[in-house]
């Protein structure tokens, strides 16, 4: 799991850095709010730990950005909002702009862990919905596990079929390998084989997704993949 912690001191940074890793969890520290959003383009995060006071945005302008870019792209990053303002006015803002929990300053080790533990089992993504995926002439239907292109079935295999499907999904996001083998492959471990990167050269093969207009399917060095769309 990875969780990105927003907090201008240094010192809190280094001892919620060292707690989460603790628990076997990585942890990257941002010291401005810009600096966290600007690498959330490239990167996934299970959860984000956020104080409200930041040299360059206040948190709840950070909470605002993050509600709407969840709202495109249709996924949700947790928020524990970690604030020594905690009065019953900071907290009620806090939810009010998309925090999902809200633990003061100082807090105990031992409840944030909790509290964020608690909040990544209940946002942890499925593949599963009712309806297909139509996006640039490919259709994936996960009821019958069944693919199209232009309206020409596409022999995949299950995993290849709901590797694809993943990507479609969650399109627009970069998606960590980890995460993969996890939602694929039923393991939360990556021992560094090659075997996600196989599966990807076959879909983007089998889908034509090389040379297919406004899709592209590209690798994010040392973190996964992302299925980018183009107008």
């Amino acid at each position: 799991m990875q969780i990105a912690i927003i907090e201008d001191s240094p010192e809190q940074g280094r001892i919620l850095g060292r707690l989460f890793e603790s628990q076997g969890t990585a942890a990257e520290v941002f010291s401005t709010g810009r600096q966290f959003l600007r690498r959330l383009q490239h990167s996934s995060f299970d959860l984000a730990t956020l104080d409200l006071q930041l040299p360059d945005m206040s948190g709840l302008e950070v909470l605002r950005q993050l509600r709407t870019e969840q709202q495109l792209f249709q996924r949700t990053l947790p928020v524990v909002v970690v604030s020594g303002h905690h009065d019953l006015e900071t907290m009620r803002d806090a939810f009010s702009h998309g925090a999902h929990d809200f633990v003061g300053k100082p807090f105990r080790a031992d409840e944030l862990v909790i509290r964020a533990e608690a909040l990544i089992r209940r946002h942890q993504p499925t593949l599963f919905e009712d309806q297909p995926i139509r996006l640039a002439g490919i259709e994936l239907n996960l009821a019958t596990l069944q693919a199209n292109c232009d309206g020409r079935e596409v022999a995949l295999s299950a995993r290849e079929f709901r590797l694809a499907w993943l990507m479609f999904h969650r399109r627009g996001q970069t998606v960590p390998r980890s995460q993969i083998m996890k939602l694929i492959w039923g393991r939360s471990d990556w021992p560094g084989s090659r075997t996600v990167d196989t599966h990807i050269g076959r879909i983007r093969h089998k889908l034509g997704l090389d040379t297919r207009p406004g899709l592209r399917l590209r690798p994010i060095y040392g973190v996964g993949y992302r299925l980018d769309v183009f107008p």
